[in-house]
């Protein structure tokens, strides 16, 4: 698996807040299209490890911000939170969790 790193550039604020954080990842479109393959194909049998999302780290540093941990809640929860969002590109399932 390939770790797609994001990347963090400290820029000048204003009098308020002096410095800001700025934080981006860019997922190349080989990325995305390798998830939505995952998605159709995911009507195959799992076993007992299926990955129901790909979630990346600026979307799950961004929810941990306003108080939500993807890790401690409920997948059902975190999937149905990644479509509220129109993050439905993240999800690697078509199956009922």
């Amino acid at each position: 698996m390939k770790i797609i790193d994001h990347r963090v550039e400290f820029l000048d604020g204003d009098e308020s807040n002096p410095l800001v954080i700025k934080k981006t990842q860019e997922l190349p479109q080989e990325f995305l299209d390798s998830l939505k393959a995952e998605r159709e194909a995911s009507y195959k049998p799992a076993g007992e490890f299926h990955r129901v999302a790909s979630i990346p780290t600026v979307v799950y540093e961004k929810w941990l911000r306003e108080g939500y941990d993807a890790q401690q809640e409920p997948i059902a929860k975190t999937l149905a939170k990644l479509k509220a969002e129109h993050l439905d590109a993240f999800i690697t399932t078509t199956k009922a969790i």
